[in-house]
C-alpha cells in the first residue's frame, strides 16, 4: 500500500485524495484514519443544512450525547425523561422516566457497558444510573448540595464518572461500588468522601462548578469551568477524594496545573474597563479536541475561546526596566523610555497557520517583502482594505484573517487587522488589536502606523503608564512627528486625570475577589491567554450553552446562541462560515457525530434537530423551512449589541428579544437564565424591572 503526502509532509487534506487512497489500504486502522480525516472536514461544515428533527420530548431539550459509534443519541429534557434515539430512522428507541424531580442537565452513556447504561444529572442535585434495556434506575447519588450541571466519563477509566455541581465541587464516583450518601459533616458541602476538587476554599463560599471535561488522551487532566471567567486545569494524579469544606485554604493547590482566561479579563487594569459593563462572566462549557492539545471554552457574556493545553501562552504584559508597569504608580512627569519590552507571547508557530486551501507563504519567520507575497494574499488584503474603507470592520477582519492563514509573516496584515479590531469595539477587540500590533512589531519593529495603533490600544485599555513610556520611545524614533506626539500626550494626561478621579471615588477595593485567597488571585492575574477567539454569537441567557469541535479533525467550531442560531467558525482563521436557524428561541446543545458528518442540536424547543452537509449548489433545507441565515454580519452585530446593553437600558424597558429584535415593555424570561431578567411594562409604557440574580452571591 502507499499514501500520498502533501508538500507539508503530512497527509493531504484534499477530500478526493483521502478517498482515492482508501483503495490501496489493507489495514483497518488505515481505513479508520481516513474516516477520521473526512469527519469534520472544513468543507462539510461550510455546507451544513437541515435534514430533519427528532420529536418526542415535551419540554426543553437541555443535553445530548452520542454513543461511541454514533448509532444512538441520548437526550435529556425538562420533561424529566431521557430518550435513546435511532438518529437515522429519526425515531425513539427507549423513552425512559428517570425519576428526577428537576430539569435534566446532563446525559452520558457509560463506557464499556455496551450502551446499556446511562447516567443523568439534574436540577434536583442527583446523579442517577439507569439500565436502558430494563428502563429502570439502578443507582442514585444525592451527594451534591447544588444543581448537577455536567457529567463526564472517560473510556480509559470506564468504571469512573465525574460530576460538576453548583456547590462548587467536582465529585468522582466508582460505578462498581454501592454508595449510600452520608449526612452533612458540618463542612456545608456534604459528608460523602468523594469530592475530588472543591473550589470554595480558594474561591469563596459562593463558588460554583458549571462544567467539566476529561482529556481524551490524558484522562488525568480535568478541565473545570466555574461561575467566573477562569477555566482551571487539574492533574487528578495528585488528587484524593475528600469531604467538602468551606474553610479557606491559604496554601497553593499543587493539583491545579493552569488557569486559562482571556488576557483582557485576567489583567487587573483592563478588567476595570470591562467591569463598567455590569456583566458577570461564567464558563458554560469546556471541550478538549480529539488529541487533548487544545481546550475550547464558551464564556457567558463574552465569546468562544481556544487555549493551548501543551504550550501555555502567557497574557500580553509589559515590563519596564524589569518592573511590571501595571504594578507601578502612574506618573507622567517621572516616566522613562521603555528599555525592555516584553510581550508575554510569541508569534504563533507556522503549524498553527496551515492554509486550508490554495497558497502557502514559504518565507522564514522574518517579515516578507511585498513583492514576494502571493497574489491571493494581496487580493485578500485589497478586499479587506475595501471593507475597511466602507466601515465594514467585521468584513475587513475576515479578509485579513484569511490572508494571515496563507501568509502569517507579513506585518501589514496584522497591523491592518489591528485597526479594524480597534474600530469595531466588540468585547475584547481592543485587546485583540493590541496583540496584533505586537505581532506586527515582532516582524517589523519600527513600523510607524503600528506603533501609533499600539499607543491607542494601550490608552483605551487604561494602561496609561505603558502608553506614556511607549510614547517617549515613539518620540525617539520619529522626532519630527510633533503633531501626533503632542496630541496624544494631551489625551493621555486627560485620561490619567479621569482615572485618578475614578479610583478616588470608587476606591481600590476589589469586590469581585473579596472571598478569594491570595494564591487564587495570583493565579488569576497570571492566567494563560487564548490562541484564538470566535465572535458573533450571544451567550447571556442560559448557563448550559455549548461550543464544540466539529469532528476529530476539528477544522471548524460551532456554538449555540441566544438568538436561536447555530454559529460555525473556521478554527484556523476565526472567520464565521455558516449561521443556521436552529431554534425558535435559544440553541444550547451542539454535538457532532463521532464517525460521520452529522450534527445534532437542541435548545428551548422540545425537538432535536439534525444537520448534515448538502451537495454544492443543492437545496439547503426543505421548501418552506429555509434555515440558512444569509445576513451573517448583521446577525453578529446584533448579538454584540445584545451583550453590550447595560443595565440602565434594561431598567428603561429595552431588552433584546430571543430573535434579535427589541422587546420593549414585554415579558422576557427563561428559567435557565443566569442572571434572569424579567421585564414588565405598565399600560402607559413605563417599565418596571425585577432583576433576580440566580446563584450569584450579590
Amino acid at each position: 500500500y502507499f499514501y500520498v503526502k502533501s508538500d507539508r509532509g503530512d497527509m493531504s487534506t484534499n477530500v478526493h485524495d483521502i478517498i482515492e487512497r482508501r483503495q490501496y489500504w489493507i489495514h483497518d486502522w488505515q481505513d479508520q484514519k481516513a474516516v477520521s480525516s473526512l469527519n469534520g472536514h472544513g468543507s462539510h461544515a461550510e455546507r451544513l443544512g437541515y435534514v430533519g428533527q427528532l420529536e418526542s420530548h415535551r419540554g426543553c431539550v437541555n443535553c445530548l450525547q452520542w454513543n461511541s459509534d454514533g448509532s444512538l443519541l441520548a437526550s435529556g429534557s425538562d420533561d424529566l425523561t431521557a430518550i435513546i434515539w435511532d438518529p437515522y430512522k429519526k425515531s425513539p428507541i427507549v423513552v425512559m422516566p428517570t425519576g428526577h424531580t428537576g430539569n435534566i442537565f446532563s446525559v452520558n452513556f457509560v463506557p464499556g457497558s455496551g450502551d446499556r447504561q446511562l447516567l443523568t444529572g439534574a436540577e434536583d442535585r442527583e446523579v442517577r444510573l439507569h439500565d436502558i434495556t430494563a428502563s429502570e434506575t439502578t443507582q442514585v447519588w444525592s451527594c451534591s448540595h447544588g444543581r448537577v450541571k455536567r457529567i463526564a466519563t472517560s473510556p480509559q477509566q470506564p468504571h469512573l464518572y465525574w460530576s460538576a455541581a453548583e456547590d462548587g465541587c467536582i465529585r468522582q464516583l466508582d460505578l462498581r461500588e454501592s454508595h449510600t450518601c452520608q449526612p452533612d459533616g458540618g463542612g456545608g458541602g456534604g459528608g460523602c468522601r468523594n469530592v475530588l476538587i472543591d473550589l470554595k476554599p480558594t474561591c469563596g463560599p459562593h463558588a460554583q462548578c458549571k462544567c467539566l471535561a476529561i482529556n481524551p488522551v490524558r484522562s488525568e487532566q480535568i478541565a473545570v469551568g466555574a461561575l467566573d471567567a477562569y477555566v482551571r486545569l487539574y492533574d487528578a494524579r495528585v488528587l484524593r477524594p475528600k469531604r467538602s469544606s468551606r474553610d479557606p485554604c491559604h496554601s497553593a493547590d499543587p493539583s491545579c496545573v493552569a488557569h486559562f482566561a482571556p488576557g483582557h479579563v485576567s489583567n487587573t487594569q483592563t478588567r476595570k474597563v470591562r467591569r463598567r459593563s455590569f456583566r458577570s462572566l461564567a464558563t458554560t462549557y469546556v471541550a478538549f479536541n480529539s488529541d487533548g492539545s487544545e481546550l475550547l471554552v464558551n464564556l457567558s457574556g463574552e465569546h468562544v475561546y481556544l487555549y493551548d493545553t501543551v504550550c501555555f501562552r502567557e497574557a500580553l504584559s509589559y515590563s519596564m526596566d524589569g518592573v511590571s508597569a501595571s504594578s507601578s504608580s502612574p506618573s507622567f512627569e517621572t516616566a522613562q523610555p521603555c528599555s525592555v519590552r516584553r510581550p508575554a507571547f510569541r508569534l504563533p508557530p507556522l503549524s498553527r497557520h496551515r492554509p486550508s486551501r490554495g497558497v502557502w507563504c514559504t518565507s522564514e519567520r522574518s517579515d516578507v517583502e511585498e513583492k514576494s507575497v502571493p497574489p491571493r494574499v494581496k487580493q485578500l488584503k485589497e478586499e479587506g482594505n475595501e471593507c475597511y474603507g466602507g466601515k465594514d470592520w467585521t468584513g475587513a477582519i475576515f479578509k485579513y484573517s484569511s490572508a494571515i492563514s496563507l501568509c502569517p509573516n507579513w506585518h501589514v496584515l496584522y497591523s491592518n487587522r489591528a485597526i479594524a479590531y480597534y474600530n469595531r469595539k466588540w468585547d475584547g477587540d481592543v485587546y485583540a488589536s493590541l496583540r496584533d500590533t505586537e505581532l506586527a512589531l515582532q516582524l517589523c519593529a519600527h513600523h510607524k502606523k503600528t506603533l501609533q495603533r499600539r499607543l491607542r490600544c494601550l490608552s483605551r485599555l487604561d494602561l496609561l503608564v505603558e502608553a506614556k513610556r511607549f510614547l517617549i520611545e515613539y518620540k525617539g524614533l520619529f522626532p519630527d512627528d510633533k503633531e501626533f506626539y503632542g496630541k496624544f500626550l494631551s489625551e493621555l494626561e486627560k485620561s490619567q486625570k479621569q482615572q485618578m478621579e475614578t479610583n478616588a471615588r470608587n476606591g481600590q477595593h476589589n469586590g469581585e475577589r473579596r472571598h478569594t485567597t491570595l494564591w487564587e488571585v495570583t493565579r488569576q492575574t497570571s492566567a494563560d491567554d487564548y490562541i484564538a477567539r470566535y465572535c458573533g454569537h450571544s451567550n447571556m441567557h442560559t448557563d448550559i450553552k455549548e461550543a464544540n469541535f466539529l469532528g476529530p479533525r476539528g477544522d471548524c467550531i460551532a456554538a449555540g446562541s441566544d438568538d436561536g442560531n447555530i454559529f460555525v467558525w473556521e478554527k484556523a482563521t476565526g472567520n464565521l462560515v455558516r449561521v443556521l436557524r436552529g431554534d425558535a428561541s435559544i440553541v444550547n446543545c451542539i454535538q457532532w457525530h463521532p464517525c460521520v458528518p452529522l450534527l445534532a442540536t437542541s435548545g428551548i424547543e422540545n425537538v432535536v434537530r439534525l444537520w448534515e452537509p448538502k451537495a454544492p449548489g443543492g437545496v439547503v433545507a426543505p421548501p418552506g423551512d429555509e434555515r440558512l441565515v444569509e445576513n451573517v454580519e448583521e446577525v453578529s452585530a446584533s448579538n454584540q449589541r445584545r451583550m453590550q446593553m447595560d443595565v440602565y437600558e434594561v431598567m428603561r424597558g429595552y431588552e433584546c428579544g430571543p430573535t434579535g429584535s427589541t422587546n420593549i415593555g414585554g415579558l422576557f424570561h427563561c428559567r435557565h437564565c443566569n442572571p434572569t431578567v424579567t421585564v414588565y411594562a405598565a399600560v402607559w409604557g413605563e417599565a418596571l424591572v425585577r432583576i433576580s440574580l440566580l446563584a450569584v452571591g450579590v
